[in-house]
């Protein structure tokens, strides 16, 4: 049952991911914003963007570029192994949503050689601007704030299996 909350979570993730970045690429590449490299969205802090990102995840390069390609499926296949297996839906969206993002940004190396990035995040009066990003990148992100959250802060309280036998009462006979 809860395999179904996997499955839809990581269509839909993967199928937003792809969607907004060929709206932006169509934007940005010869569309209405073609004369301009940003729009803001909300103020300086929350802009869109046009990026050819040819790194790995916040800049950092892994090697030959097979490795683009070998870190992201290996773990997405460690993710499949685990949204299958677990018990709630929480996390079975969660690990969804963390497919999503990691295939969403293998098909764009896969077919464009690079992955599309648009979103622009920055606090100018802390100084602080975040990577250029994408759906898939929130997507990973969420999906694993997701997990720690349910791990370290919502832990549900068991369920006491129906039909169990209690602990007989020590008061009731004593010993002897």
């Amino acid at each position: 049952m809860n395999s179904r909350f996997f499955v839809w979570a990581a269509i839909v993730g993967l199928f937003l991911d792809q969607v907004t970045k060929i709206v932006v690429y169509g934007m940005f590449r010869g569309g209405v914003f073609s004369d301009t490299r940003m729009v803001r969205l909300l103020g300086n802090v929350l802009k869109l963007a046009y990026e050819q990102n040819q790194q790995g995840v916040f800049g950092l390069h892994y090697g030959p570029q097979f490795l683009y390609f070998v870190l992201p499926l290996s773990a997405s296949a460690l993710v499949i192994w685990y949204g299958f297996r677990v018990k709630d839906a929480w996390s079975a969206a969660a690990f969804g949503m963390i497919l999503s993002g990691a295939l969403g940004n293998v098909i764009d190396r896969a077919r464009l050689g690079y992955v599309i990035d648009f979103i622009v995040f920055e606090l100018r009066r802390l100084g602080f601007q975040w990577y250029t990003f994408n759906i898939a990148d929130a997507l990973v992100v969420v999906g694993v704030i997701m997990l720690l959250g349910k791990e370290f802060i919502w832990r549900p309280k068991p369920v006491p299996a129906t039909g169990a036998v209690s602990a007989p009462a020590e008061a009731e006979g004593g010993h002897e």
